[in-house]
């Protein structure tokens, strides 16, 4: 009785959250009778087992000074999310090579080409984010096409919906989070995703003007063009990161009409666009406020 009192006493000295039960939370601990698992869920092994676990993941995505001290500039690339590109594992690729590309056996050539293999990750990372591939990956402008067509609420489903499972499943997208997420403000990385950013919103601003004209549209005041883009960029792909975490948030949904990307976009949109020619219209802080926080 002593010890399960010490035992209790001992964990309610620990640090919140670690001092709570994790009973119902922790289940695969190996304990098969319901009084031994309650126990082992909350020893002391456990617990210790647990804060390991939230300390390395802090480390790995929260601000990271201190465990950053320890690895070298050159070297953040690769701890930034990119340790499966091995020396080996790359090797291994080259040596699959089938033409038109002319493979390379064993690690010779590629020290012969870079001494470093962080000096190749940021060749790589740099080529692979530039603008002039964004296209290889993904075709923004062909996908607009559609915005021109028919009723504007139809070709915004069809566009949202689209777009949103097409990010989904680019390659791209998903290291652009990792590296996003890991990346630390003054690591290259970053500037390989701005470039990223620019060759994806680019022709999108584009197409949103030309869509605009088309339809006799024109931008509210308060609001300019590249405002709106990066908008209407962080609606897609904030509703692309939930689908991608959450497979039964039914996001964008089974099919175009009515998806949430497309009900939001469209209120933004008509938040933010007026027929061509209207005049004396105000900035939308300004309508907002008068309706929601009327002078009293």
């Amino acid at each position: 009785m002593s010890g399960s009192k010490d035992a209790t006493d001992a964990k309610r000295a620990l640090p919140t959250p670690f001092n709570q039960d994790f009973t119902g939370i922790v289940k695969r601990v190996r304990g098969k009778r319901a009084k031994t698992l309650s126990a082992l869920v909350n020893s002391p092994k456990v617990v210790l087992y647990i804060w390991a676990g939230v300390t390395l993941i802090n480390k790995q995505f929260g601000p990271r000074a201190q465990a950053l001290a320890d690895v070298a500039p050159a070297d953040r690339p690769v701890w930034s999310g990119l340790r499966f590109l091995t020396l080996q594992a790359i090797i291994a690729e080259a040596e699959r090579a089938a033409p038109p590309f002319l493979a390379q056996k064993g690690a010779g050539p590629f020290r012969s080409t870079w001494s470093r293999r962080d000096d190749y990750v940021n060749d790589l990372l740099s080529f692979y984010f530039h603008s002039m591939n964004y296209d290889q990956h993904y075709n923004a402008e062909s996908r607009g096409d559609w915005l021109f067509e028919g009723m504007f609420s139809d070709a915004i489903d069809k566009t949202t919906y689209n777009e949103t499972v097409a990010i989904c499943e680019l390659p791209m997208f998903r290291l652009q989070l990792v590296m996003a997420a890991t990346a630390e403000s003054d690591d290259e990385i970053r500037l390989f995703i701005a470039e990223n950013y620019r060759g994806a919103l680019d022709p999108w601003r584009k197409t949103y003007a030309e869509i605009f004209a088309h339809r006799g549209l024109q931008l509210r005041p308060g609001i300019t063009l590249d405002q709106l883009t990066k908008i209407l960029a962080a609606v897609v792909e904030g509703f692309a990161v939930q689908r991608l975490g959450d497979a039964s948030a039914d996001v964008p949904g089974d099919a175009p009409g009515g998806n949430l990307v497309g009900m939001a976009v469209m209120g933004l949109l008509s938040s933010f666009l007026e027929p061509v020619g209207t005049v004396g219209s105000r900035p939308l802080r300004e309508e907002f406020d008068e309706r929601f926080d009327p002078p009293k």
